[in-house]
């Protein structure tokens, strides 16, 4: 019995031992508030980054819908401490929202948000605002068949031949709450809470004048990239990227020796005064160049583009002597551009035309390949009935980006020939083109729609062509 009893008491000084060593290890509460008061204290200060005492002249909301066939949209918004918001949008779905005309107008709402709770703290846009709430709302979207008025109905959803598809009341399938994902003073990273698409919000330097905002964007997008001059090389990391469908918003990329008809992927992105944006980081198809990651492009002073998450090279895959001899497209002479030589022999010519009754004017001198002679041409259209005619010659291009052009003004059809014998400034003309090395330059390097030929050996002589 007394050894029954010397065991209990020696159990139970080891378990009171034991509740003593435990508690005296016991972990302090990491937690020190409740959930509740700390989801107050994020959304208050979510709020505080917001509003405009922070930020006087509002946020740019990077916004993307979850589809592949348009592009993204800024939207511009000022919040104010009463939970108003002002908003601002510039693109053809707003514009058509508000019955413009205007395709490039800055159109403004004011509505009303909300910082609620949910997954971690959430801006919501509880009333309507044409500005975000059109990417939210299932209706069959409009496209560009149905331009009534004037007003610029944007492209719904098109097939891969052109036409409309059939929609049965999606929209664009586009968030109007969000879940904050990180904050800082300067950037706010937002989730859509139904289409988990990540968004970016960046705080606005205050001198910022929205509509100059909207003008330099727009510009931006009107004259970053073309689709006429095929498909833009990038090279990043040893892999070549070929960009397509750059116009429309919408970046369709084919890595290295990937089939283009079973491996592309697709990116919408938008632009803003400073870069572009896409809407993910592109990492290959299937995730196989996770290790590229590029999204964030910056606007260089040259109008090229650099990548700031990685060094990248763009480049078009033709030259532009060769894009300028492309036997699909004719370039325009700018007349008043000319300097030098080439002014004074561009003057003389339209004052020789001018002239001569029969002409009565000059209207255009362009460049352009005659498919009927297989040849170049200079051809020049005069104001009076069957009015173009066209002279002869060829090209050679330099690798230094140059291009000597030969036209000796005897050989073309038969208006050509003859009005270059009767104007002799005409002839004139051409001797000079055909004398000197030409240096081609764009200050649009992507999209060379405008084309400066420059004396390689006088740099104060130079001409434009526009592209027709």
């Amino acid at each position: 019995m007394k050894l029954y009893n010397g065991f209990l008491t020696v159990s139970a000084m080891l378990l009171l031992a034991a509740a003593a060593v435990s508690c005296s290890n016991k972990e302090d509460d990491i937690f020190d508030q409740s959930a509740a008061v700390r989801m107050d204290a994020a959304k208050a200060e979510t709020k505080a980054l917001l509003v405009k005492e922070h930020a006087p002249a509002g946020w740019e909301l990077s916004y993307f819908a979850d589809n592949d066939w348009e592009s993204g949209y800024v939207i511009l918004m000022k919040f104010n401490n009463d939970e108003s918001v002002e908003m601002a949008g510039s693109n053809a779905w707003v514009a058509n929202a508000f019955m413009s005309t205007d395709r490039y107008a800055v159109q403004r709402e004011t509505s009303l948000y909300k910082m609620i709770s949910d997954d971690g703290p959430v801006l919501t846009f509880d009333t309507f605002n044409k500005m975000l709430h059109i990417f939210s709302s299932p209706y069959n979207l409009p496209s560009s068949k149905y331009n009534i008025d004037n007003v610029p109905f944007p492209e719904g959803p098109l097939d891969d031949s052109g036409d409309d598809v059939n929609e049965n009341g999606y929209g664009h399938n586009g968030d109007y709450e969000f879940v904050i994902m990180s904050k800082s003073a300067d950037e706010i990273i937002l989730r859509g809470k139904k289409t988990r698409v990540n968004m970016r919000m960046r705080r606005l330097a205050p001198d910022t004048d929205w509509d100059q905002y909207f003008a330099q964007a727009n510009n931006r997008a009107a004259n970053t990239f073309s689709n006429r001059f095929g498909d833009l090389k990038m090279v990043v990391d040893g892999h070549e990227l070929h960009l397509s469908n750059l116009s429309k918003g919408v970046m369709h990329i084919v890595a290295d020796d990937d089939d283009p008809v079973m491996e592309t992927v697709k990116i919408p992105f938008l632009y803003t005064p400073d870069g572009i944006r896409l809407r993910e980081p592109y990492k290959g198809f299937e995730d196989r160049l996770a290790d590229l990651a590029i999204q964030n492009f910056t606007f260089n002073d040259d109008g090229t583009l650099s990548c700031t998450d990685r060094p990248v090279e763009f480049a078009l895959n033709s030259s532009y002597p060769e894009i300028f001899g492309m036997s699909t497209f004719s370039w325009n002479i700018d007349f008043e551009s000319a300097t030098g030589a080439m002014k004074t022999l561009i003057d003389e010519t339209v004052a020789g035309f001018t002239a001569n009754n029969s002409y009565q004017g000059l209207q255009y001198l362009y460049f352009n390949y005659n498919a009927m002679a297989k040849r170049y041409a200079l051809t020049m259209r005069v104001k009076r009935v069957s009015s173009l005619g066209s002279l002869y010659g060829d090209y050679t291009y330099g690798e230094d980006g140059t291009i000597k052009m030969s036209f000796s003004g005897h050989e073309g059809d038969n208006n050509g020939v003859t009005r270059t014998s009767r104007v002799p400034a005409m002839q004139q003309l051409l001797a000079h083109i055909s004398s000197v090395t030409w240096k081609v330059t764009t200050n649009s390097p992507m999209a060379p729609e405008r084309l400066y030929f420059t004396n390689v050996n006088d740099s104060s002589e130079q001409f434009i062509v526009n592209l027709r």
